[in-house]
């Protein structure tokens, strides 16, 4: 049985403790145990709770609805989205496999105004992105077709990072994606993912040299680089982190699956994070968890 603190499920869902405290108190959604000496403390069963709330939230339920709600009827309205969900993911299958543009922009559109771009993006987008891999290996899909929706989602999630307002006073990072890899829409996802954190980002972009990235770090006071490694096999990939970690002394955060076993020589400066909802959580509080990573690094 795990025993959590509200520290503990801030970091599992990536839900702010502030904002936890608020569905406890005001909605009743959490309901803690506390020990002999009056600790607060949560169950297994409080994190699955969580976690269905979260569900229904990211689907478009307001708090107040979801805290009305009994297990029950919440189960019932995953089970609802899900199947909807799926119906959605089977709609614009069809579609990009006709290479109809609009009709993909329609189901999108309608997806991100019942639910936000977030939500549309992990539940919807991403599922689709990984089902046309397989798609385009059995042959029912060809380049043209991936290309295609690619293109169309790069341009929503530009449009949808220029709503994101700047935090100036936030943690500062810089992103970028190394030369030779072709993973754009990795890179964007995660930068959207990370403004929504209130990060402040420099972002030099794609394409970009070491030695570029070596003067952008000279110029700028940032926390930490940060790179989407959406494609680990890439043989230039492992070589240029290598480079890049003897030019900075700049905590490195890899976010994506590490091909190169060489990174344990450098585990001190190259923090490897395997998803995308590990690396919101780590960003979400960046400044306790570099320190973090320092000082158990320190001591060993």
């Amino acid at each position: 049985m795990g025993v959590y603190s509200i520290s503990d499920l801030a970091e599992l869902t990536g839900v702010k403790t502030h904002t936890l405290r608020v569905w406890e108190k005001r909605y009743g959604l959490l309901k803690p145990q506390r020990t002999e000496t009056n600790i607060r403390f949560y169950l297994d069963s409080d994190l699955q709770m969580l976690m269905q709330v979260l569900h229904l939230y990211n689907n478009g339920l307001r708090i107040s609805a979801i805290a009305e709600m009994s297990p029950e009827e919440m189960k019932a309205e995953s089970r609802r989205i899900s199947s909807q969900l799926e119906d959605q993911e089977a709609k614009l299958l069809t579609h990009i496999a006709d290479l109809d543009v609009t009709g993909t922009d329609t189901i999108l559109n309608q997806y991100i105004e019942h639910h936000g771009f977030e939500a549309t993006l992990m539940d919807l987008i991403l599922p689709v992105l990984e089902k046309m891999e397989l798609m385009w290996i059995a042959g029912s899909i060809e380049e043209a077709h991936e290309a295609c929706f690619k293109e169309l989602i790069k341009r929503k999630t530009i449009r949808e990072i220029d709503t994101l307002k700047h935090n100036c006073s936030g943690p500062k990072v810089i992103m970028l994606l190394p030369k030779g890899n072709q993973q754009e829409l990795s890179h964007l996802f995660m930068h959207y993912f990370v403004r929504k954190q209130g990060l402040c980002i420099t972002d030099i972009g794609c394409n970009v040299s070491c030695d570029c990235a070596q003067s952008a770090l000279q110029k700028c006071d940032v926390e930490c680089v940060l790179i989407v490694n959406a494609d680990p096999v890439h043989w230039q990939f492992g070589p240029f982190i290598k480079e890049l970690v003897e030019k900075t002394s700049l905590p490195v955060l890899v976010s994506g699956r590490a091909a190169d076993d060489d990174y344990i020589m450098h585990a001190d400066q190259v923090i490897v994070i395997d998803s995308i909802e590990e690396t919101i959580r780590f960003v979400s509080d960046l400044q306790k968890n570099l320190a973090q990573h320092r000082s158990k690094h320190h001591s060993e």
